[in-house]
């Protein structure tokens, strides 16, 4: 295994500057720096984590427990935001996945501190409240997509009102004037959020509400949750007659295409497609390409790294603004 002594040889230099090399301090001069990383590069030397860590009062880790988050392609984006600040910031992120059935949160919550963590982010795949660990009121923590039912540490999640109320907006600036809402199971946060998004938009225009249509097609069974939007789609393009549809999220604007395919409407020309969420790859892959409010996942990771790398302490909810990524489906 080489050392920290025999990089600092084959560069030429102390073994002190190549050990602020490693440690990243920006003050080693630009061409020792040069030499150290190719001799690190030709000799093939790794820092040794477990000595560093016995000399440091902090581990240099943080933790971030991923509540079913790697079932939903999408969320991989929180972690993402999160890992890349924290190695921006010369730390370590150590990622768990938990669900109710094999690993619980408690367990993740324990392992993590035997790994000495310094925080812990817990994030969740879809926005919620959660009755969380109560272990993680010993640490420093931060929750993602997701609040705690006893309102007890920080977190931050999307801003559901204010992304429909964007996206309302954009369709009636499009002089779209008759809209229907289809929507997710009511039950969740994210439904109940978008829904006022935009009935506030609508309100703040000067057409009549019975210009706005709203249903929810994603119903709960004894199996879990069944889309209804294929019919639904048939149903109230024959007896509400809308000239734009909004969808509760892209999957849902997918099925919405092909009845409309099926059906005889050309999107946008006959019929203008606004959704939520950016699930890639369906908005590009979809014809014409679909507009769609992108959910902040990767700002959202940073943000909640962010809190417990500068040591925030207030129990505060922040929200996290989406994104219109403008298309052609109106």
């Amino acid at each position: 295994m080489v050392t920290i002594k025999q990089v600092a040889v084959h560069a030429g230099v102390s073994f002190k500057t190549v050990s602020r090399v490693v440690n990243k301090d920006p003050t080693v001069k630009k061409i020792n720096r040069e030499k150290i990383e190719q001799s690190i590069k030709e000799l093939g030397y790794r820092p040794n984590r477990a000595a560093s860590l016995t000399r440091k009062k902090k581990s240099g880790i943080f933790g971030l427990i991923a509540d079913e988050l790697l079932s939903t392609p999408y969320t991989f984006d929180i972690i993402r935001g999160a890992q890349d600040l924290a190695w921006n910031n010369n730390k370590e992120l150590m990622v768990l996945n938990v669900d109710e059935k094999r690993y619980s949160g408690e367990k993740a919550v324990e392992h993590l501190f035997e790994h000495r963590v310094e925080g812990i982010i817990y994030a969740s795949m879809f926005h919620r409240k959660l009755d969380i660990p109560h272990e993680l009121l010993n640490i420093p923590a931060v929750l993602v997509n997701c609040s705690s039912s006893q309102n007890n540490l920080p977190s931050v999640i999307p801003d559901e009102v204010y992304a429909a109320e964007v996206l309302t907006n954009k369709l009636l600036s499009k002089g779209y004037k008759r809209i229907a809402f289809l929507n997710l199971n009511e039950n969740i946060i994210a439904a109940q959020g978008r829904k006022q998004g935009v009935i506030n938009a609508f309100k703040q225009s000067n057409l009549p509400m019975e210009n706005l249509y709203i249903e929810s097609v994603m119903i709960e069974t004894d199996d879990g949750e069944k889309s209804i939007t294929r019919e639904s789609t048939r149903r109230i393009i024959n007896t509400f007659g809308p000239d734009a549809i909004i969808c509760g999220q892209d999957p849902m604007a997918a099925e919405v295409y092909f009845v409309l395919q099926k059906m005889g409407y050309k999107v946008k020309d006959d019929i203008g497609i606004a959704s939520f969420d950016n699930w890639e790859p369906i908005p590009s892959l979809l014809h014409p390409t679909l507009s769609t409010m992108a959910l902040p996942h990767y700002e959202m990771g940073q943000w909640a790294m962010n809190y417990l790398l500068t040591g925030q302490t207030g129990i505060i909810e922040h929200k996290e603004k989406f994104k219109l990524i403008e298309r052609e489906s109106f």
